[in-house]
């Protein structure tokens, strides 16, 4: 039996990862720990949504829809935006929370604003519809405490507490199980699972080499996903070697083992290299990596 949940909370990884989970962690101080659900070990899929998600939804009295600045943007491998696809879980957990009549709430994080309808598949544009929640980012602390709040009255109960945790408290991370390195192998087959010896012991990592029309790409590649990797707070070690970069993910707090926290920077970073990839031609592949530097002209 599927247990019931007062609070449902719907978000992107790759959006609001970190706000979701702190947000998770302060609505379960405050109304107890069971009473809050937020899915954050697996690598979700059409057959894990079917099997867990969704019961778990259908339990709950309000659900909540984190949306950041990517949310809607989010695009799979093949370049088509998430929110477009029929099996994508976000989607399939707002039409659940909208056929079913539940309250729901859309959160909106870092200055976001909703969308057009338009920009929205006919099945979820009624969410267009309920007044939105913005977070205030500079007074985070305290807005968070009046949010909390907020949620007890639309649950018709009284939080046991509002102090706030603050500031983010470290996420709790978990090795990859051997079916979740299943789904990520299938999910993201141009990256490999490695194992290599280093001084401190054995490191398990995500391997990927990406390649680039010019070494200006690679480097702007670089500089650019920096940014997404210094706001997670979880950094590879990466390597660019004329028009390569190669990179290799690993958790170093759980031992060195690939997290969930890797496939995030994973997704990211492929989701990124398809605005290279068209620049690169099919005679270059296989010849990236040269045996002698590059002569110049004089």
């Amino acid at each position: 039996m599927v247990p019931k949940c007062d609070i449902f909370i719907s978000y992107r990884r790759l959006d609001s990862a970190i706000f979701s989970q702190w947000l998770a962690a302060q609505l379960g101080a405050a109304y107890g720990q069971n009473s809050v659900f937020i899915d954050t070990q697996n690598i979700r899929t059409a057959d894990v949504w079917t099997e867990q998600i969704e019961q778990r939804l259908r339990n709950s009295a309000l659900v909540l829809i984190i949306i950041g600045k990517s949310w809607l943007s989010l695009a799979d491998e093949f370049g088509r935006r998430r929110i477009d696809l029929q099996d994508d879980w976000v989607r399939r957990e707002i039409e659940v929370s909208l056929s079913s009549k539940k309250k729901v709430l859309p959160v909106l994080i870092e200055g976001t604003t909703l969308p057009t309808k338009d920009a929205l598949p006919a099945s979820i544009a009624p969410l267009l519809d309920i007044q939105a929640r913005s977070m205030d980012v500079e007074a985070v602390q305290h807005d968070m405490a009046k949010f909390v709040s907020e949620v007890g009255s639309l649950l018709g109960r009284k939080p046991a507490s509002v102090e706030i945790a603050y500031p983010f408290p470290l996420l709790s991370i978990n090795p990859l199980d051997e079916h979740n390195l299943r789904v990520f192998a299938e999910r993201l087959p141009t990256w490999q699972i490695a194992t290599r010896t280093v001084d401190n012991g054995v490191k398990t990592e995500l391997v990927r080499k990406f390649e680039f029309k010019t070494f200006r790409d690679a480097i702007h590649f670089m500089n650019t996903a920096a940014r997404f990797i210094d706001q997670r707070d979880h950094h590879p070690e990466w390597t660019n070697i004329w028009r390569t970069v190669i990179v290799r993910l690993t958790t170093w707090d759980i031992g060195s083992k690939p997290s969930m926290l890797d496939v995030d920077v994973a997704a990211y970073l492929d989701q990124l290299h398809q605005a290279y990839a068209p620049k690169i031609r099919q005679k270059d592949i296989g010849d990236i990596l040269p045996t002698k530097a590059p002569e110049h002209s004089p």
